[in-house]
């Protein structure tokens, strides 16, 4: 499903945000508005829950601390943001329309690459000022908006053509609302066309890959894809457990190779549960499950939450290895699904308790997409932000260049493609990184494994699309045409000549 829009107005106040926001909820049902969370007094004239939602600064701070909101900022004193809840609305393809104060607008945008900006100008000031007065609103609190509004202009003048996606004048008639509708579907269509592979007539195929390739999509004799649960303490042996797995010939999803824990951690917010629901969404990804830890050793509350949603979600025992110190003579010991739910019951009622209604609960409750990462192998060293794309789009990253240490392969390069498949197949989404501002030729230059992974799936998985996102978009430096940062002298002139 394509992903869908968040819309933001911005233009000082009576510009007409709110009148547009009202016109393209009632046309259209694809269109929600987005309320934000504040803790600035209600007005009059608002409902709660309707126009916003209005709590005190502790629930807020509270519900902040729990991972629960979005963006948060400090405006005029008073404290705004989202919740997550609602953002990730636009995961069904939803599109969401919201008001945003304009100075917040470029960090928005970063937090949540999926955003369209509008900016709405009046077509008569004087009228605008004139419908300020007739708010309730003290004769300082009136000074101080018409001084915010002179900052405002300022700004717009300076910087629109960087911030802005749309600009328009609102004339406050009809005719202002259909050339709204006309720019944004316009938008819109330019995005979405422009992240659609299907677009793409010339890719480089290797004929001996997409032969293997042919043969795997009509085989049944799938491979199995096995989740790897170890204590963090335990991240030394993490080489140890892939190839243990890879030599046993299941397909290693480990948390730490995939979603990077300090990567997740931090883009995250430090937000454990957040953190966690993503390695539960990788675990549903596979059809096998292994726990690895040392004999002396109790488990951790973590690995007690990804047992316990494989037991719901999959109603079947998994393997445990206990001695992860010594995996050149493992023995596995199966747990089958009574013995599995005997030890999920023999944990701690609090800790169990804690599990299920603070994590798995809301978890279940709540929809989770994986993307899987098709990117060049040259730009392997840009991986880390294909990552933290993700997060910020609500994503569980799928990265083989990650998850397959291409060094444990190097004598079976088959088995390698055949993997890279494999996940490829159970993935939610496709994501293609790639520089678009040179999209033919970067296009010409991908490795045979990333190309074989376009041709699978463009047809055999015809029903998820291939998305396009520039590694501008992902934010790496040196594809910002406003940044001078870049890794090499060399590579600084290079991506010059490509960007304008």
């Amino acid at each position: 499903m394509e992903k869908g829009f968040i819309i933001t107005l911005s233009g000082i106040s009576g510009a007409g945000k709110s009148y547009f926001i009202k016109s393209m909820t009632e046309r259209f049902e694809s269109f929600e508005k987005l309320k934000a969370v504040t803790t600035r007094e209600k007005r009059k004239d608002e409902v709660e829950g309707v126009d916003k939602f209005f709590l005190d600064l502790n629930s807020f701070e509270e519900k902040n601390k729990n991972g629960e909101m979005t963006t948060v900022n400090n405006v005029f004193g008073n404290m705004y943001g989202y919740y997550k809840r609602d953002i990730d609305k636009t995961n069904n393809g939803t599109c969401l329309i919201t008001e945003l104060y304009y100075k917040e607008v470029e960090n928005f945008k970063k937090e949540h690459p999926n955003t369209i900006s509008v900016y709405i100008l009046p077509n008569d000031i004087a009228v605008t000022l004139e419908e300020l007065k007739k708010r309730n609103t003290s004769y300082e609190e009136y000074e101080k908006r018409v001084n915010d509004i002179k900052k405002e202009i300022a700004f717009f003048k300076d910087s629109s053509g960087q911030t802005f996606d749309i600009i328009i004048t609102n004339n406050y008639d009809d005719k202002s609302i259909e050339e709204f509708i006309s720019l944004l579907f316009k938008k819109i269509e330019e995005i979405t066309s422009n992240r659609n592979i299907n677009r793409v007539k010339n890719v480089n195929y290797n004929e001996e890959l997409t032969k293997i390739a042919d043969e795997y999509s009509q085989s049944k004799d799938k491979k199995d894809v096995i989740y790897t649960s170890f204590d963090g303490d335990d991240m030394h042996y993490l080489h140890d457990i892939c190839k243990t797995e890879i030599d046993r010939g299941n397909i290693p999803l480990n948390p730490e190779t995939s979603l990077g824990y300090y990567i997740s951690t931090v883009t995250l917010g430090g937000k454990k549960i957040e953190v966690m629901k993503d390695c539960l969404t990788l675990e549903t990804i596979a059809n096998k499950m292994s726990v690895y830890k040392k004999n002396d050793r109790k488990l951790s509350e973590g690995i007690l939450a990804e047992m316990i949603l494989w037991y719901h979600n999959k109603c079947r025992g998994l393997e445990m290895i206990s001695d992860v110190t010594n995996l050149s003579s493992y023995e596995v010991e199966d747990l089958e699904l009574d013995k599995l739910l005997s030890l999920i019951d023999g944990i701690d009622p609090i800790a169990k308790y804690e599990l299920e209604n603070n994590l798995l609960k809301p978890y279940l409750n709540e929809n989770h997409e994986s993307a899987y990462i098709i990117a060049n192998m040259t730009n392997f060293k840009h991986i880390d932000w294909t990552r933290v794309y993700c997060y910020k789009n609500g994503l569980c990253p799928i990265s083989p260049q990650n998850i397959l240490p291409l060094h444990l392969y190097k004598d079976n390069m088959k088995d390698y493609l055949l993997s890279r498949l494999e996940l490829l197949s159970r993935a939610d989404r496709i994501l293609l990184f790639i520089d678009k501002n040179n999209f033919e030729d970067e296009l010409s230059k991908l490795d045979d494994y990333s190309t074989s992974e376009i041709y699978y799936a463009r047809n055999y998985l015809k029903d998820k699309n291939i998305e396009i996102i520039g590694w501008d978009e992902a934010l790496v430096p040196k594809y910002d045409p406003n940044s001078k940062w870049a890794l090499t002298t060399n590579e600084d002139i290079e991506i010059r000549k490509l960007i304008k």
